[in-house]
């Protein structure tokens, strides 16, 4: 593998690691009382994986039942703590299952036995329970359509929590003892209540905003979607926070692995570890950032964070925003001597495809050419996971049992 290739992918582990349950949930463990026991519920990515490392804290005092993706049970022993596993990005029946199961746990745990909350991103699809008068199809085809709608993740939470039983806080306002929740943060800004759409920690959305958000993206109208969100507001429960902690998040990932960079010698950049917006039009700008510091005559590594989109047509391939981003950027580099990148998602799948993302050089869009894949046609079509397969340079990791979304790097020699 290229040396440069391996530096990078070195990088991307270390930034991961950082953020596994293993390496930062100790510390907020130690201070909750589970002296008559503790009811451990969870939905996420690395919801089986924190279980796991509750289990190993406290042991039999600790029971419960989690949901996470599938391929992504823990290795480690999760003792009395059930894992369940269920689809994600689009919820299946397993998802509905896990969450009136997860729901009922909540309702039935003694009012002197604590809940602890372990969330992490991907539990918004992971957990799913639709409102009484929206069938469970609809929400299904609603979660596809938003996410090929090119709306951030704060509006698709606004209309996901008008539609859910348990999102929103509805999760925690069923529990009769105290809770405090635990957060593995997928979202820029790590606003708690959009972390798996806030199962534990209530907001002030409103159904009349869900609606004009679906309607801002020109949604196929659902008519029992509709007429749920045309519904008057019901009389408003207390809003549900209790005692959250953001336990890992992007920027523990980046600064993580700019403490390698830097002591390996080199000047670091961080180019914002939040930044959201069209993949394309990030790279772009990226870009031009990268060619202005060689101008310079800068040796320097350009770090980001954050989560992009990527708005298709009616027509579109397979692929990721860390995937269509490299190739904007590479098409915009245009061949540019000295200048290489990573760009993937941390928890090891970007977009559609199980890929955590990829690696371009100075040399990618020759070497795409030599294997007949034409860079423009595949980034107008959105299909960035067959572009980067022909030149072998996807960046293949495998669940890594945590969520703090993308990691990119830019290194100008």
């Amino acid at each position: 593998m290229d040396s440069k290739k391996s530096f990078l992918i070195d990088l991307f582990t270390t930034a991961v690691n950082a953020c596994k349950p293993s390496a930062c949930m100790s510390k907020y463990l130690e201070n909750i009382d589970a002296s008559k026991g503790l009811c451990v519920v969870g939905a996420g990515k690395a919801a089986a994986e924190m279980a796991a490392e509750v289990n190993r804290f406290y042991g039999d005092k600790c029971f419960g039942a989690v949901v996470t993706r599938y391929g992504y049970e823990s290795s480690g022993d999760t003792g009395r703590i059930k894992v369940l596993s269920a689809n994600h990005p689009t919820p299946d029946d397993n998802s509905l299952a896990a969450g009136k199961e997860l729901l009922e746990l909540v309702k039935n745990n003694p009012a002197d036995i604590p809940i602890l909350f372990i969330i992490s991103g991907g539990g918004s699809s992971l957990m799913c329970l639709p409102v009484d008068d929206v069938p469970f199809s609809q929400k299904q085809k609603l979660n596809q359509f938003l996410l090929r709608s090119g709306a951030s993740v704060d509006e698709i939470n606004v209309v996901r929590k008008q539609l859910s039983l348990v999102k929103g806080g509805k999760l925690a306002q069923a529990a009769k003892s105290d809770y405090v929740t635990l957060i593995i943060s997928d979202v820029v800004g790590d606003k708690p209540s959009d972390i798996a759409s806030g199962p534990t920690i209530s907001d002030g959305s409103t159904k009349a905003a869900a609606l004009a958000i679906l309607q801002k993206y020109n949604w196929p109208v659902m008519a029992e979607v509709e007429a749920h969100l045309l519904k008057p507001e019901q009389e408003r429960v207390a809003d549900t926070v209790g005692e959250y902690f953001i336990i890992a998040n992007a920027q523990h990932a980046i600064d993580s692995a700019i403490g390698v960079a830097q002591h390996q010698g080199w000047e670091t950049q961080v180019l914002g570890h939040d930044i959201q917006g069209e993949a394309k039009e990030v790279a772009k700008q990226h870009a031009a950032i990268a060619l202005e510091q060689k101008a310079q005559g800068k040796r320097v590594m350009l770090f980001s964070g954050g989560e992009l989109t990527v708005t298709v047509a009616d027509v579109y391939g397979d692929g990721g925003p860390n995937q269509e981003y490299l190739m904007a950027l590479a098409e915009a580099l245009n061949g540019e001597a000295g200048i290489y990148a990573l760009a993937c998602d941390t928890d090891g799948v970007d977009g559609s495809k199980d890929v955590a993302g990829a690696y371009i050089n100075s040399s990618t869009i020759a070497r795409a050419q030599d294997a007949g894949e034409n860079l423009r046609a595949q980034l107008e079509g959105h299909n960035s996971h067959q572009f980067f397969k022909a030149i072998d340079d996807l960046i293949i990791t495998g669940p890594t049992n945590t969520n703090v979304n993308d990691f990119r790097v830019i290194v100008i020699e």
